[in-house]
This record gives structure tokens, C-alpha cells and sequence, in this order.
């Protein structure tokens, strides 16, 4: 039986709908994750289309997209669940974010980086794509320090973070 999200739920899932497209993702499937997240339910494909009236084949596409972003537990009989603290799921999310994006980026500025040398590319425009190559360096080398953290540990340098911010009246 599917779950009729609540006016204060609704508000949540319908955010993250509209937050979706400006991460790159379909609408349906933030809100699915949201649903997902709040209910702390294990729901299939026609509980969520009938809890955010999707067509099921739109329910099922979230729910696969959910499942390679790997914020999802999915069960065998297909219903997925996303337990866990909202930090876990950020940081699932940004590793996915990270294993997709920031190592295809190293890569291509790795190439270039090897080409412009030699391709007759400016020495202004070589030092840019070196600054650009460092920087996914650095980022990637991040990323796998973070990796060593755990959430508990992340979470409270975040906070502390913002609480130091407030109290230098930055915002």
C-alpha cells in the first residue's frame, strides 16, 4: 500500500523534485528519494508511482537511477529503501558525484595537459590547463581523504565550521 505523503512531506519531496534538474537529475527521481527518505520505508515502483503519482514505468526509472547513484538499498524482490543519516546519504551522493565526474575530468585534463605542450597551444593558455589539472588533482586527493573520515567525524568539523563562520559574522 502506498504512502500518502503528509502537507509538510509533500513540501520536502516537492523541493527536492524542483532541486533535482539543477543537480542533473530527473525530478522523479529526487523525489522518490525523498519519499524514500522520509517514509524509511521499503517501497517498490508501484508504491512510489501511486505516492507521487508517477506512471510506474517513471517510478521504475528512479528507482534504477537510485540504485547506480547507489543511495538506495534495493532488495531482491526490487523495493528500495534509503535508510541511514541525511549526512550518509550526502556523502554517497558526492562520492558517486565524485567517482563519475571528477575522474573522467582528471583524465581528459591529463590528455590535454600532455598535448598542449606540443601542439603549439600558447604558454599562457598551457599554464591555465596545468591550473585546471592541479586543481582535479587536488580535488580527487580530497576526496580520498575524506573517504579515510568517518561521517560522525565530518559532520562535526561541518558544524564546527559554521558555528566559527557565525562567529566571525560570516555567512
Amino acid at each position: 500500500m502506498a504512502t500518502q505523503p503528509t502537507a509538510s512531506m509533500r513540501t520536502v519531496i516537492d523541493y527536492f523534485r524542483a532541486l533535482g534538474p539543477r543537480w542533473g537529475l530527473a525530478p522523479e527521481t529526487t523525489a522518490a528519494h525523498a519519499l524514500l527518505y522520509l517514509t524509511g520505508a521499503r517501497l517498490g515502483a508501484a508504491e512510489i508511482a501511486e505516492s507521487l503519482d508517477l506512471e510506474i514505468p517513471d517510478a521504475q526509472a528512479a528507482i534504477d537511477d537510485l540504485v547506480a547513484w547507489r543511495v538506495v538499498e534495493q532488495s531482491g524482490d526490487g523495493r528500495v529503501s534509503a535508510d541511514g543519516e541525511p549526512w550518509d546519504l550526502l556523502f554517497a551522493g558526492m562520492d558517486e558525484r565524485r567517482r563519475r565526474e571528477i575522474g573522467p575530468a582528471l583524465d581528459a585534463l591529463s590528455e590535454a595537459k600532455t598535448v598542449s605542450e606540443s601542439d603549439g597551444t600558447s604558454r599562457k593558455t598551457v599554464m591555465r590547463i596545468h591550473s585546471l589539472h592541479t586543481l582535479l588533482v587536488d580535488l580527487a586527493a580530497l576526496g580520498n581523504q575524506m573517504d579515510q573520515v568517518s561521517s560522525t567525524t565530518l559532520k562535526r568539523f561541518v558544524r564546527f565550521g559554521g558555528q566559527m563562520s557565525k562567529m566571525l559574522g560570516r555567512k
